[in-house]
């Protein structure tokens, strides 16, 4: 079931708690084809320390219910999926995302293939999620979670 996430005080009512969300991501396959063709094509320059996408997805949203540490100390944890996802800086987790939950691999592949052409790295992330915003992800994650429940 998807909560609804308090942020400030507007109701979400397509967001889901970080955690529930990082839970669901643990699930998903560690390596897809479309994401880790991106990701060896356009690497992340530094800071690159997780063996998967899965490892540093669920690692980033399970941290955010916290007040973080080192440079990504907040003031606030923050309990949102959806803001997480859209504050997301990594274009190949957006795109692991999108694959692992099951969307259609041809809008994940034209999503890739755009953001690969952008020469401008601080563009990728808004092209990627131009291609997959949070309310094309909310409904894949609502539809895994509702048919693992159902198993």
């Amino acid at each position: 079931m998807i909560h609804t996430v308090r942020s400030g005080a507007q109701a979400e009512p397509d967001d889901i708690h970080v955690l529930e969300f990082a839970r669901l991501l643990e699930t998903l396959e560690p390596h897809l084809p479309i994401s880790d063709a991106f990701e060896k094509d356009v690497p992340q320059r530094q800071g690159t320390w997780w063996s998967s996408q899965r490892e540093h997805m669920v690692h980033w949203f399970t941290a955010q219910a916290s007040l973080g540490s080192g440079a990504y100390t907040r003031s606030q944890p923050n309990f949102s999926a959806r803001t997480t996802y859209n504050r997301l800086l990594a274009p190949a987790a957006l795109l692991w995302i999108a694959e692992g939950l099951g969307e259609d691999a041809e809008l994940v592949r034209s999503a890739a293939d755009r953001a690969r052409t952008e020469l401008n790295a601080r563009r990728r992330p808004g092209l990627v999620r131009s291609f997959l915003p949070w309310a094309r992800i909310a409904p894949l994650a609502h539809e895994l979670r509702h048919t693992s429940h159902s198993r």
